[in-house]
């Protein structure tokens, strides 16, 4: 009775401390990515100051040699436009930077989940009374099931307005409770093999995830982005050339003369590219506890090995063959692409874009509305002009015949 009183509390104060670390590791993982992100975001300023003061001189430029007003209501239409397709390109580009870096932190995941999954097997191979080896296997198995956890916790982070169909909140939070109990897990065979269930099939959920990601990316982004890329190209190219026809005809009206200028595409103008870095996402290492040459062999008295036929001992699989962050395993099956969970809307990926085109209609229409005004009071100008010279006309008319009446008249002597 002392003893199993003993074993329970022993129980608990393991699980406490292993809690505890957790908790640890998740504070200096937070800690970290909030780091990185107060750097990126001071680098980020200065770019974007850079921009803004490149904006503000083109803008100073263009109203120096326009009086501060569009050269003409194509312009104004043209640079409308084009403002909505490069908004609409950045959002996409936005999104496929955010996808991108989360398929990077989902893929270290996977390896993470993978290792885990093959260590925790090798419990079956180490002898019970061998805690030392024990400990060291179930250590190491929940080091990289934590750094799964908070690696697939950043890809959510990353893409924080879409639904995972697979790795979803709810089973990261049994992952980590599953992780919390490891030590418990590891005394009983039930309790290993309920445990093993639970890692392995969050392994193929996520293998399953980046298998959606991937599909997402292809049939969705990547497509629209070259599509939003091709339009904001060719209506930049179109406001480039109104412009510089409206700067030719200033000339023409300072100089009266006219004056050569090259219309053509400037050869190192060439399209940004949208090509992001590799591994942009900084993902989450699992610590290291022990190699595959700690394991001790059957001849030290630490595991149990079978033998082959010929009586040669047979290789313990160490799960070592698939050290976290490679991309070696090749992973659980892929899913047909009938089973996969369906993706996205384009609100959900690229946020309200039909909003941006309903602004942009509005702003046409407010556009074509001062145009008729302009036009009517143009006209109504031009009538008014016409009605002046018609009076000018009569007036003129009537005393033309009243000096020829005038003229017919008997002179008196």
């Amino acid at each position: 009775m002392y003893d199993a009183q003993l074993s329970k509390e022993q129980e608990e104060y393991l699980d406490a401390l292993n809690k505890q670390e957790i908790a640890k590791k998740d504070l200096d993982g937070v800690t970290v990515q909030r780091d990185r992100v107060s750097r990126e975001l001071q680098e980020m300023k200065g770019e974007a100051e850079k921009l803004l003061a490149i904006y503000k001189e083109q803008d100073e430029l263009l109203a120096s040699v326009f009086d501060g007003k569009y050269g003409s209501d194509q312009e104004y239409k043209l640079e409308s436009e084009l403002d909505m397709l490069l908004d609409r390109k950045q959002r996409i580009s936005a999104a496929r930077y955010k996808w991108h870096n989360a398929r990077v932190l989902m893929h270290h995941a996977c390896n993470q989940l993978a290792f885990a999954c093959r260590r925790w097997q090798d419990l079956r191979n180490v002898r019970g009374d061998n805690m030392q080896v024990r400990y060291h296997v179930a250590t190491e198995t929940r080091n990289n099931l934590i750094a799964a956890a908070q690696n697939i916790t950043s890809a959510q982070r990353y893409l924080n307005t879409i639904t995972f169909p697979y790795c979803t909140q709810q089973e990261v939070v049994t992952l980590s409770n599953a992780t919390n109990n490891i030590y418990t897990d590891m005394q009983k065979a039930d309790r290993q093999a309920h445990a093993l269930q639970c890692y392995t099939i969050t392994h193929r959920r996520a293998a399953a995830l980046i298998q959606w990601f991937d599909h997402v990316l292809a049939t969705t982004i990547e497509k629209d982005l070259k599509a939003s890329a091709t339009l904001a190209s060719n209506k930049d190219k179109q406001l480039r050339e109104e412009r510089l026809r409206l700067m030719m005809v200033k000339v023409r009206e300072v100089l009266g003369s006219e004056v050569e200028m090259d219309l053509s595409e400037d050869d190192n103008n060439v399209e940004e590219a949208d090509d992001i870095e590799q591994e942009l996402a900084e993902f989450t290492e699992a610590d290291k506890v022990s190699l595959a040459e700690d394991l001790p062999t059957h001849q030290d008295g630490g595991t149990d090995q079978d033998t082959t036929d010929g009586g040669e001992t047979a290789p313990v699989t160490t799960g070592n063959e698939l050290m976290p962050g490679n991309a070696e395993d090749r992973g659980p099956s892929p899913l047909p692409l009938n089973e996969l969970a369906p993706p996205p809307t384009q609100e959900d990926l690229f946020g309200d874009i039909e909003e941006l085109k309903r602004q942009h209609e509005k702003e046409m229409e407010e556009l074509q509305k001062a145009q008729e005004l302009n036009k009517a009071r143009l006209d109504q100008g031009l009538q008014e002009k016409l009605r002046a010279r018609r009076s000018r006309r009569a007036r003129q008319q009537a005393q033309e015949e009243a000096v020829s009446q005038v003229a017919k008249l008997p002179s008196i002597i």
